[in-house]
């Protein structure tokens, strides 16, 4: 099947118009995990948000206003040391995200806890914030915060991003440690890194599909079900049955973990002789996949 530069282009808009929208749910999770669980709680996960709770703390001004004020400070130290590498996207989520909890400070102030459990709390924060920012991230977007520490450690002092978004996040815990206690410190590492695991987790549910390697006598038919009722391609190949000599086509294949269902039944009803070999793959990238670069 050829594509067409029009097709790639439409799908090209599509994609885009997708991964925006799950940057815009993304926000919103981690601006509700800010609002409804973190501020309240002064509990922090490090970053800008981290950050403008401290300081929320010591001078009189609202939590969003402080992390507004963060970000573009962060921007500007970025454009300083860095450049302008920064992608519109990144910048539209984290002022987005900051503007946002700004809001939610004025319309629907939280003065106190939800709940009196800080354990609770913290993992109904995590589960919300991380979730969140696994979807910016997914969509190849990023709230900025100690991102933009992390790179100028990187530029300068060749340490990786993710020790640089570690030591900033915990350089964070210490001032909340010392504004706020032992207590909210100890918790506050512990949803560090629990809110680590489930951004890991979230990112490769949110990209696992199936890997297939199909043998069956009924080649056409199963191409012609991947591409017309689940929109995939697929790769054929020769080969030869080691026991019985016989040559048969195999059918490589990628689809999504609900498509398989479909694909499997089907393949069940027209070959029950078919022979399937599916794996978890943990990426897919390029046409009718997410984009190989953004």
């Amino acid at each position: 099947m050829k594509v067409k530069k029009k097709d790639l282009a439409n799908l090209e808009k599509k994609s885009t118009r997708k991964e925006y929208i799950n940057m815009a749910i993304g926000v919103i999770l981690i601006a509700l995990g800010i609002h409804l669980f973190l501020a309240p709680t002064k509990l922090t996960l490090g970053g800008g948000a981290g950050l403008a709770i401290v300081l929320n703390s010591v001078f009189p001004i609202s939590t969003g206003a402080w992390l507004v004020i963060i970000n573009v400070v962060l921007f500007i130290i970025g454009f300083i040391f860095l450049g302008p590498s920064f992608g519109k996207r990144t910048i539209v989520a984290s002022l987005g995200l900051s503007v946002l909890v700004w809001i939610l400070d004025i319309a629907f102030p939280i003065k106190e806890p939800i709940v009196d459990n800080l354990f609770i709390q913290l993992v109904a924060c995590v589960l919300m914030y991380g979730r969140g920012v696994a979807m910016v991230l997914n969509s190849y977007g990023s709230t900025g915060g100690s991102d933009i520490f992390a790179k100028i450690l990187n530029k300068y002092f060749g340490l990786d991003l993710g020790k640089g978004c570690l030591i900033v996040d915990f350089s964070i815990t210490l001032l909340a440690w010392y504004q706020f206690g032992t207590e909210i410190a100890l918790y506050s590492l512990v949803g560090v890194v629990l809110n680590g695991t489930v951004i890991d987790n979230t990112i490769n549910g949110l990209n696992t599909s199936k890997l297939c390697f199909i043998n069956t006598s009924k080649t056409k038919e199963v191409c012609e079900f991947l591409t017309d009722n689940l929109t995939r391609s697929a790769n054929v190949y020769k080969a030869i049955g080691a026991y019985t000599g016989v040559e048969k086509d195999v059918i490589q294949t990628v689809v999504s973990n609900r498509d398989y269902i479909v694909l499997k039944r089907y393949i069940r009803d027209i070959d029950p002789l078919a022979f399937i070999v599916a794996a978890s793959a943990s990426e897919t990238l390029g046409w009718r996949w997410r984009s190989i670069v953004r």
